[in-house]
């Protein structure tokens, strides 16, 4: 049987297959938004309000989430021209990238809002943990 969210007459799953698409520009464009009041603010002196910077975040975090719930719930599904799963990452892996995402989205909004310092510490933290995702990734594939 298939999936519901695979039937071409669902909007909701034509939706996420179209954010599943698109979904490195989906997560840079958000974590670029989430920066632009910053560049704003240091570049031209012009300071959005509260408001609309909490609303940038929610929006740009809300999109990711939902792209990544996608992928998850599309990609299960998604297979390539050869028959193959096109998935090649475990769920360990792209858990710790979403999770790395969320940080370094954290991260920018924390050096905007609260302090640069503290910020870039949320910063190095996704980095570091992207990178040991990735690392027992390879570890993983080598037979270590």
């Amino acid at each position: 049987m298939a999936s519901q969210t695979q039937s071409p007459d669902r909007p909701f799953g034509t939706l996420l297959r179209l954010l599943v698409t698109y979904r490195l520009f989906i997560y840079l464009g958000g974590l670029i938004a989430i920066g632009i009041p910053l560049l704003l603010q240091r570049a031209y002196g012009t300071e959005l309000s509260p408001g609309a910077r909490t609303a940038i975040v929610a929006v740009s975090l809300g999109l990711m989430i939902v792209t990544y719930l996608g992928e998850r719930r599309v990609g299960r599904d998604h297979v390539d021209a050869t028959g193959e799963s096109a998935e090649t990452y475990s769920l360990r892996l792209r858990a710790s990238i979403a999770t790395a995402v969320v940080g370094l989205a954290i991260g920018i909004y924390v050096a905007m809002e609260v302090n640069p310092l503290t910020g870039s510490f949320f910063v190095l933290g996704a980095f570091l943990f992207a990178y040991m995702g990735y690392r027992t990734e390879l570890g993983d594939a080598n037979g270590v």
